[in-house]
């Protein structure tokens, strides 16, 4: 199955359903299945074949699904880029992915576009708004034909290429096929109470350079409901969208839920008779700020996920009668991201990968037809993280006797702080430069806002000193604001085990004592 034939059998079905609500304005299911074939034909009239990269630079809009219907009917790889990341880090992405067509739609990524420009991979075409491209945007795509060439594909083919980042310091490419969108789709259709079907409508406000993003996107759109789209994440505009529009289903992360229960005015009073569904997951999420989200949005199910970008996404779950289990005197459940979805496979494995029995702590590993193709160009990683079918999660918990995952640790150093995955060794190599710095830890510490906020350990120089601001300032340089440390700590030496490698486990035990879990 291919991601586009299921969009184009519920265009047959209907042609003028509404496909997409962007800024007022509804797109319909035929729109999309036109401007879709003209961009397919327009990539192929620049040499885009078979597996070619086609890197897409740009917040939440009608174009990005545009691309994505586009490349699955040639063939090509769509790479969604994190328009949050510094210039230099998106140039590593480009590169590594040996983009042949980087796409930025509308003129607010422009001065990006020109940190850009010289550093793109050789023959990489720039499409854009106005002349910031090779090609401006909308006069490209209104000479293009409508009639792509036909290309051999296949289920097991690769679609899309998410980058995660890498303990190495580097992203990788996370590569998934169109079957495992598929999966996702059929996942999300059986395994949650509100199901994507024609009559429905999804709020979509994750990033687009997310599973969490380009799955809420996918999703509705492969069973024949309608999406809208916010360009981003604006809690009193998705607050409105709730109350005015017939949206059944919202993903957010807890940072998103908690500033809505914050920033809304008067959220108490407020009534949402349509919605029937929210999803949360991507980080932890506090009790309190569940049980007031519950109470706020009375009339919604809640559903917890749990799963990653080499899974490509939801692949456990903690459905609505789980949360009414818990809110009835089990809040033991609340510690849980769930059981596994339909078709997805769990084990739970010591240092050797043998399997443990219930109630012991291990790693958990996944098996289900979601699961990533591989990283792009690395096989040591893909054979380190994926054996035999099974992703390696990197995270440690246990499954109690009905099936349940409670996730207790991160073997990997991965941090994540509202839903953005950071890998601290990228962090740490920047304020390493800093020429007050002789040593330094960054660390995943509590955040009721964030779930995980970054705290940077740092050993100085002899007479030096470095101030929080400092820190902040440097590194904005060099990183993603996401990335920057908001919190310093100066200690005399970091802790070291006999070879020398930091126990950043000691330096976490103060801030998560008493933390009811420490991973969502």
């Amino acid at each position: 199955m291919l991601i586009h034939h299921l969009f184009d059998f519920h265009t047959r079905l209907d042609p003028a359903a509404p496909c997409v609500v962007f800024e007022g304005e509804t797109l319909s299911y035929e729109w999309f299945l036109r401007r879709s074939k003209q961009f397919a034909s327009g990539l192929q009239s620049l040499g885009v074949g078979k597996g070619d990269r086609v890197a897409f630079l740009a917040e939440n809009c009608p174009e990005c699904v545009i691309l994505l219907l586009a490349v699955a009917r040639i063939g090509a790889v769509a790479v969604p880029l994190n328009y949050r990341l510094a210039a230099p880090e998106l140039t590593y992405i480009l590169r590594d992915a040996n983009t042949r067509v980087l796409y930025v739609p509308g003129a607010g990524m422009n001065h990006m576009l020109v940190q850009l420009r010289s550093e793109l991979p050789e023959g990489c075409v720039v499409i854009a708004t106005g002349n910031a491209g090779d090609h401006d945007a909308a006069t490209w795509m209104d000479a293009q034909s409508d009639t792509p060439a036909a290309t051999d594909i296949l289920g097991t083919d690769p679609f899309i290429q998410l980058y995660t980042s890498g303990t190495t310091g580097n992203p990788k490419g996370v590569v998934s096929s169109h079957n495992a969108l598929y999966a996702l789709s059929a996942g999300s259709r059986t395994g949650f109470p509100a199901r994507p079907e024609p009559g429905a409508m999804d709020l979509v406000c994750a990033p687009n350079f997310h599973i969490s993003g380009t799955g809420s996107m996918l999703v509705p759109l492969l069973n024949g409901a309608a999406l809208v789209l916010h360009k981003t994440f604006d809690p009193n505009a998705v607050v409105r969208d709730l109350e005015s529009l017939p949206i059944n289903n919202v993903f957010m992360v807890p940072a998103m839920i908690m500033a809505i229960l914050q920033l809304v005015p008067d959220i108490e009073k407020k009534s949402f008779p349509n919605l029937t569904q929210i999803g949360y997951g991507a980080s932890p999420i506090s009790p309190t700020v569940l049980r007031k989200a519950m109470s706020v949005f009375s009339a919604a199910s809640f559903v917890q996920v749990y799963g990653m970008t080499e899974t490509t996404g939801t692949v456990v779950a903690l459905l609505p009668d789980d949360h009414r289990r818990a809110l009835a005197g089990e809040e033991e459940l609340l510690q849980s991201c769930g059981r596994p979805q339909p078709g997805v496979e769990v084990r739970i494995v010591d240092r050797d990968g043998r399997d443990l029995p219930d109630n012991e702590t291990g790693e958990l590993w996944i098996r289900s037809d979601m699961n990533m193709l591989g990283y792009f160009n690395l096989p040591a990683e893909t054979a380190k993280n994926f054996s035999d079918g099974w992703i390696h999660t990197g995270d440690s918990g246990f499954r109690n006797t009905e099936g349940y995952i409670f996730l207790r640790d991160r073997i990997k150093d991965m941090v994540v702080s509202g839903g953005e995955n950071i890998y601290p060794v990228e962090v740490e190599n920047v304020i390493a430069a800093m020429p007050q710095v002789q040593d330094v830890a960054v660390i995943g510490v509590p955040d009721e806002k964030f779930g995980e906020a970054l705290l940077a350990c740092v050993a100085l120089k002899e007479g030096q000193a470095l101030a929080v601001e400092e820190l902040i300032a440097y590194c904005r340089d060099h990183l993603a604001g996401y990335k920057i440390p908001r919190q310093l700590t100066i200690v005399e030496e970091l802790p070291r085990n006999p070879s020398g490698k930091i126990l950043k486990k000691e330096l976490r035990k103060p801030y998560w004592e008493g933390a009811q879990r420490n991973i969502a």
